[in-house]
């Protein structure tokens, strides 16, 4: 019974306090304690102590409801299953979430409180004379076998728990978790996406898909000279978006890209992630890949591990170009050390190489990775390729080390102070972001050798309580809201407006280039002329779903050469 007064308290999806008046409420109530019971009891037999069993336990219990409060804080979306990847690299995911918790001292409190009662009952509680030998076994037998059932889903644990007398949705996470409560969202979740892996995709369906629609690659352009290839700049500037969308907010942070958005290729930028998760942006930039056409990847450098990964990089690399990364955090994190690799990057200059940089609030600064992305570039040789991942800007936004000089003095109707606060740190942030972005734009338009710069933010900045206070201008949901995109040519004054998918802008730094020659991106181009794309759309068409399928697994040119697709 207390377990379940603590899940009331901790989780939304139940009643506090606790009123256990309908059928219902026992149910839900009951499913989420059964993985807490068989977890006490693989305690209870490992440690042979009840009071050390309990409160191992309770800190896993509240360590769980504690990530997911954040993580719902933050990003408004729960704690799901593949957030414990981060576990693998847990050195370096501690150094970067740790801005999330409290301060360092109040943390070694925590810990020292916890490890002190935890040694004090291992040394002090006797243990259970009755857990051993044969007993302890039977108990940890049973304990195992309902764990490993359970996680597999075996029967009858798909009767028990069935997912649509929940009203299990596993695209709306954050809805289904207020429905079914923390645990059991996690489980169903799991089970969902137990396959985790895009080799189920029927490669032959997507052949038939795209010989049905009648799908021509456009007549193939010869490749620019390799000397006339352009160097090419790639900055992902984190959590970028302009305040001045958000209604009663008469403040421009961002004059310089603005008027650098006037003069070059530029827009509106759709993304599949909101207010965190970079690397899903990132992967469908430097792949081309729409993420929604793999239904069950959510962390893409995780889940998607080919030895190779077609896309830009590639691509360029084919063509001779020096290819290199730059992120000023650790390459373990989000794996990127492995995922660049599969990509093609010749170099991965990461956290490390930016021991002592300058720092702008609690991450290295865009001043620090500019001037790194300016030393890396050669004024002769093969073209270049750099691909510049800032971080400067990730949240939080309370208690941020800013001089208080730097926040503009603005004040929007509806705030609270506190909110009101971070609105104004994360203004002086971006504002900080716009005189780096001004200063690499200067260097590119001012190089002898033809350059593209390729900016584009990679999703929305989690400011869920201003959100909450302050509508945009558009009406939209903070969900549906578009990031900026601008590509500058130093040796071309066009200028075209276009709202994109993040996927499409590989497609569009290639043209620019005047690289015509790769049968995906010409096919993309063509699916975009058949097609009405509305780009601020989830899911991409079934023909590009079919496209995307046959890239990642190289089979494009095969079937081509079949006549597969004609």
């Amino acid at each position: 019974m207390a377990y379940v007064l603590l899940l009331c308290w901790l989780d939304p999806a139940l009643p506090w306090p606790l009123t256990l008046s309908t059928p219902r409420i026992w149910g839900l109530a009951a499913l989420n304690l059964l993985p807490v019971l068989i977890l006490n009891a693989a305690f209870l037999v490992i440690t042979r102590r009840l009071l050390l069993s309990n409160w191992l336990t309770v800190l896993a219990l509240g360590a769980v409801y504690f990530v997911n409060h954040l993580k719902m804080q933050e990003l408004a979306t729960p704690l799901l299953p593949d957030d414990f990847r981060f576990l693998k690299t847990l050195g370096v995911s501690y150094s970067f979430f740790a801005q999330y918790l409290a301060s360092s001292r109040m943390q070694l409190c925590f810990a020292i409180l916890t490890l002190s009662v935890t040694l004090l009952l291992v040394r002090r509680e006797p243990t259970i004379e009755f857990l051993k030998g044969r007993s302890r076994g039977a108990i940890a037998l049973a304990a195992v076998v309902l764990a490993i059932s359970l996680a597999h889903g075996s029967a009858p644990w798909k009767v028990i728990y069935n997912a649509g007398n929940l009203e299990f949705e596993p695209w709306a996470p954050r809805d289904s978790a207020a429905r079914t409560g923390i645990i059991t969202n996690m489980l169903l979740f799991y089970w969902e996406l137990a396959d985790d892996s895009p080799d189920s995709v029927n490669l032959e369906q997507a052949r038939r898909v795209l010989h049905d629609r009648s799908l021509l690659a456009p007549l193939p352009v010869a490749a620019v000279e390799r000397t006339e290839l352009p160097d090419i700049i790639i900055f992902q500037s984190e959590s970028l978006f302009d305040p001045s969308r958000l209604a009663g907010v008469d403040y421009d942070a961002l004059p310089r890209l603005r008027a650098a958005m006037s003069r070059g290729w530029s827009g509106n930028l759709h993304v599949p992630t909101f207010g965190g998760g970079t690397i899903r942006t990132e992967f469908e930039v430097l792949t081309g890949l729409p993420l929604a056409a793999f239904a069950r990847v959510r962390y893409p450098y995780l889940q998607l591990r080919r030895s190779e990964i077609p896309g830009l990089v590639r691509e360029l690399k084919a063509r001779d170009y020096r290819t290199l990364a730059l992120h000023p955090n650790g390459g373990a994190f989000w794996n990127r050390n492995d995922a660049f690799r599969a990509m093609g990057f010749d170099r991965f200059i990461n956290g490390p190489a930016f021991d002592g940089a300058e720092r702008h609030g609690h991450y290295v600064s865009d001043a620090a990775l500019v001037e790194r992305v300016m030393a890396e570039m050669d004024d002769d040789g093969a073209p270049q390729m750099i691909m510049a991942i800032s971080i400067q800007n990730h949240g939080p936004y309370d208690d941020v080390p800013l001089a208080s000089n730097e926040r503009p003095e603005i004040q929007i109707a509806g705030l609270d102070a506190t909110t009101q606060s971070a609105l104004q740190t994360y203004m002086a942030m971006v504002q900080a972001t716009d005189q780096q972005l001004a200063r690499l734009i200067d260097f590119v338009e001012s190089r002898q050798r033809r350059t593209l710069l390729l900016v584009y933010s990679d999703h929305m900045p989690p400011l869920n309580r201003v959100f909450a206070q302050v509508p945009f201008q558009n009406g939209r949901r903070p969900e549906e809201q578009a990031v900026p995109w601008l590509l500058l040519d130093n040796g071309s004054d066009e200028v075209r407006t276009d709202d994109h998918p993040s996927w499409f802008l590989p497609a569009v730094v290639l043209e620019r280039a005047g690289i015509r020659d790769v049968a995906y991106f010409n096919l993309l181009q063509e699916i975009r002329r058949q097609e009405v794309w509305n780009c601020s759309c989830d899911a991409p068409s079934e023909t590009t779903t079919a496209l995307a399928h046959l890239r990642y697994f190289d089979q494009i040119e095969s079937a081509m050469a079949s006549d597969e697709l004609l």
